[in-house]
């Protein structure tokens, strides 16, 4: 609407059901707490899970720490400020409930020059959080010429900044992370809106390295529309790869390489090994597997990443037909599974050749055989963003 600087909270981009409580997320502003057992909304929540949030905001992505050991689950989630009044950090806290809801942890920092730095989401190790900082900002222009008059949406005033450096925040979660100190280590020039895992090397005895693997675009544009994207879209253009980063937290230092050349997105591991040294990932990828050429969402991959793969992943696939589209896959572990890949992938899949929306579940361990199950929801689901296993039960 013309002159018009309201911002509705969606609450439509992520969902997190812990200790019996359950809410819907969006990052721009305060979650919404919902009734877990109708679905009904409560309303927008000043606290999650009992702990008053740093700022009105919490992100739609965290980070779930599984184990057996019910005493060593976690749920760890952060709150930043996307803008700060003139020369302050902005704010900026991570929080870690227990399983009871509890709280195991509360971390505030200050992080300089942070302002629509869109942090999409967030890493966590034994002994760090991690978060990225894209070369975004804010096009004044834009704003008062273009959206003030309702010619652009909210995100179009944001601007990739061609040339100017991603920034990785380090940010101690342990005593022996403190020792080294908070650090903010610039990397290329490219835009981060979801990572895959983050562990430290075995021989990184004191937290001074850390290991992250992510799925970073080229670039970004967020003009990008139905309009636009036609076949010439996906003939180079903004790419996103499955990526491994080496970071020297003391020097501050960082190198990357890819590990495959599919474009992916949306990318899940099992929880269990959150922080950890992992092996296999999930994700929604291109058909086409090319170094310039790449196409919508319409294969579940496997990405293997044991070491005797090599400097690459190797690759399992299934595509689910020329007019299907595929949502967020999300992994479910088996009760009593030992192995990595002892679960289930479950994704929806938008047939537009039959206007329907199929649930589909996979064995984990034999993504290239197919569906174990699919359940038709005899209703076309608009899609998605990002959801949730839960192995809660409301009645």
């Amino acid at each position: 609407n013309p002159f018009d600087f309201d911002v509705k909270n969606v609450a439509n981009t992520g969902v997190v059901d812990w200790a019996g409580e359950l809410y819907a997320l969006w990052e721009g502003g305060k979650p919404h707490k919902m009734d877990p057992r109708t679905l009904r909304t409560v309303g927008e929540a000043d606290a999650v899970l009992g702990e008053p949030l740093e700022v009105p905001q919490m992100a739609a992505h965290y980070r779930v720490l599984d184990a057996k050991d019910e005493a060593k689950k976690r749920l760890v989630a952060f709150s930043i400020e996307a803008q700060n009044q003139p020369f302050q950090a902005n704010k900026c806290c991570f929080y870690e409930w227990d399983a009871n809801g509890n709280r195991a942890a509360r971390n505030a920092f200050g992080i300089q020059n942070a302002s629509f730095g869109m942090f999409h989401d967030c890493l966590v190790t034994e002994n760090w959080y991690m978060l990225l900082q894209n070369p975004t900002a804010l096009d004044p222009r834009k704003l008062f010429t273009e959206y003030m008059f309702a010619k652009c949406a909210l995100a179009q005033v944001i601007g990739f900044q061609d040339g100017q450096p991603a920034i990785l925040h380090m940010l101690p979660r342990t005593e022996k992370a403190r020792k080294i100190g908070q650090k903010a280590i610039q990397m290329d020039n490219q835009f981060f809106f979801h990572h895959v895992n983050a562990f430290e090397p075995e021989e990184s005895g004191d937290a001074g390295k850390v290991v992250f693997d992510s799925a970073p675009w080229t670039f970004m544009d967020f003009g990008v529309n139905l309009d636009s994207v036609t076949p010439a879209f996906y003939n180079g253009g903004s790419r996103v790869e499955y990526t491994r980063f080496e970071v020297d937290v003391k020097k501050e230092t960082s190198s990357q390489r890819p590990l495959s050349n599919r474009v992916m997105e949306l990318p899940q591991v099992n929880h269990a090994f959150t922080g950890k040294a992992y092996r296999y990932a999930y994700a929604a990828a291109a058909a086409v597997k090319d170094d310039v050429l790449w196409g919508p969402n319409q294969c579940l991959v496997k990405f293997d990443t044991d070491p005797s793969v090599g400097a690459e992943s190797s690759e399992e696939t299934w595509y689910f037909g020329e007019r299907a589209f595929m949502q967020e896959p999300i992994f479910i572990p088996k009760p009593g599974g030992e192995e990595e890949d002892d679960g289930y992938v479950a994704v929806i899949v938008n047939d537009a050749g039959r206007d329907a929306s199929v649930l589909h579940v996979f064995d984990a361990k034999k993504i290239k055989d197919g569906p174990v199950a699919s359940v038709d929801t005899g209703e076309h689901l608009p899609p998605g963003l990002h959801g949730y296993w839960s192995e809660s039960v409301h009645r």
